[in-house]
């Protein structure tokens, strides 16, 4: 059976919709509307703490990476939030044209409207999944050592957040950046990963990947609301496609994250997981010191900033 000692924090619901539009063009252009007033984004993004190792990150993947016309995915995240409101400033300032972004949550998309990006989507039909995206940001919540495997979707995310969502913009990217603190740059790996399941079933799910991670990790499903326990609580979370998130909290050392995804994606009822494997990519790695960026192409050449 499924271990009965865990503990998970709590976010509120932000109430907010989509509106889409479809005009003429490869893009479907997006724009937001909130249910509730939101602050204004008059402030420029100096109002961030620029001493911030994250913002410093932010910074040079804006200044480095961006170039006019291109497609970005827009991560989600601390720093993402502010590489979004570092690009939306140089967009009023005429700095970059041209620039389209998607959003890799509901978050980042309000993020983006706030501050002046114009936003797209994939879309559902074939010919949007050819949509080309020149280059992606993100957060993660911890990146392994050489590989830069990642993971994504620890926190408690609400329903409307989406780990396929943003495991797809990722993918689709030429270019791909992660922008993380020196404590989330880690060779031995520790945590929990989550784990989108269907709804129909999901017990039998939990108890396969219960008993795939015997003794070495606890399997819970997560709750929307109130406190955690094995089985979600009185509310467990259901996502915006209407699949449930089974955190597998891990209580040794991870070895491996391309093992644990590998052996995740053979359980039937799973529909995806927070593993993020992209190859090549980079990860900018933020401290009180300065910046390294790293790469996961084999000669892993490393550079200070």
């Amino acid at each position: 059976m499924m271990a009965t000692t865990a503990a998970a924090a709590n976010l509120p619901c932000l109430p907010q919709t989509w509106k889409a539009n479809n005009p003429k063009g490869r893009h479907k252009v997006i724009t937001w509307e909130r249910k509730t007033k939101s602050p204004s984004l008059t402030a420029c993004y100096c109002s961030l703490s620029e001493t911030s190792p994250l913002f410093r990150a932010a910074k040079h993947t804006i200044d480095t990476y961006i170039r006019s016309g291109m497609v970005i995915g827009l991560g989600s995240g601390q720093a993402s939030a502010m590489a979004i409101k570092y690009l939306g400033h140089h967009i009023r300032a005429g700095a970059f044209k041209h620039i389209l972004g998607i959003p890799t949550s509901v978050v980042s998309a309000s993020e983006a409207a706030e501050a002046g990006i114009p936003l797209g989507e994939l879309g559902n039909s074939s010919k949007d999944c050819f949509l080309q995206i020149d280059f992606a940001f993100d957060d993660v919540d911890i990146i392994e050592e050489r590989t830069l495997i990642s993971v994504i979707g620890c926190q408690r995310l609400q329903g409307e957040e989406s780990i396929i969502q943003e495991k797809l913009v990722l993918s689709m990217a030429d270019q791909l950046v992660f922008m993380v603190t020196e404590n989330q740059y880690k060779r031995g790996l520790e945590g929990s990963i989550p784990v989108v399941i269907e709804s129909l079933n999901w017990l039998e799910t939990a108890e396969e990947i219960d008993d795939l991670f015997l003794g070495d990790a606890e399997v819970w499903r997560r709750p929307s609301i109130g406190h955690a326990d094995p089985l979600g609580g009185d509310f467990p979370l259901v996502t915006s496609e209407g699949h449930n998130i089974l955190d597998v909290i891990f209580t040794s050392p991870i070895a491996s994250l391309a093992e644990v995804a590998e052996s995740l994606e053979k359980v039937n009822g799973v529909v995806q997981h927070g593993v993020v494997s992209k190859f090549p990519c980079k990860a900018i790695v933020a401290s009180e010191s300065g910046l390294s960026i790293v790469d996961n192409i084999p000669t892993n050449a490393v550079g200070g900033v």
